[in-house]
């Protein structure tokens, strides 16, 4: 993963709950992490104005987390994510997560496929997705 094309980033502080019986942030808390800054992104390139004017959106296909380093609480992390690949009906982003050292805490990947919610049925990524995503890929 290039750092160039994790585009967009957010602040999150670690919060006392998410810890768990190891006294480390526990691992599903990672992947509410890159859900919170894919749906920025979602919001930035009009997935989510797609789905409520068109019921065309993206549903998630699949995704990973590798953990690089433990966090503990107090904690203040930067999560960033791009797209790192644009096919015909998906697009894969990836994910970075750091402390407020810079240090690398977690890497991860994710699948969204562009879907029809009218029909239930995936559909190719419409072309003002797809420009947006390059406009967006490009402009930072």
């Amino acid at each position: 993963m290039s750092a160039e094309q994790l585009v967009l980033g957010i602040n999150i502080p670690v919060a006392w709950g998410e810890q768990d019986a190891f006294g480390h942030l526990n691992n599903v808390v990672y992947f509410r992490y890159f859900e919170n800054v894919r749906m920025y992104y979602l919001e930035r390139i009009g997935v989510l104005a797609s789905l409520e004017k068109e019921r065309i959106g993206v549903i998630l296909a699949s995704t990973t987390c590798d953990f690089h380093k433990p966090v503990v609480w107090p904690s203040a992390l930067h999560v960033r994510t791009g797209c790192t690949h644009i096919g015909n009906t998906s697009f894969t982003m990836e994910y970075r997560i750091t402390d407020a050292h810079g240090a690398l805490v977690a890497t991860g990947r994710s699948v969204q496929v562009m879907y029809d919610y009218n029909k239930g049925c995936k559909t190719a990524i419409p072309p003002d997705t797809r420009s947006s995503i390059e406009a967006i890929q490009r402009s930072y």
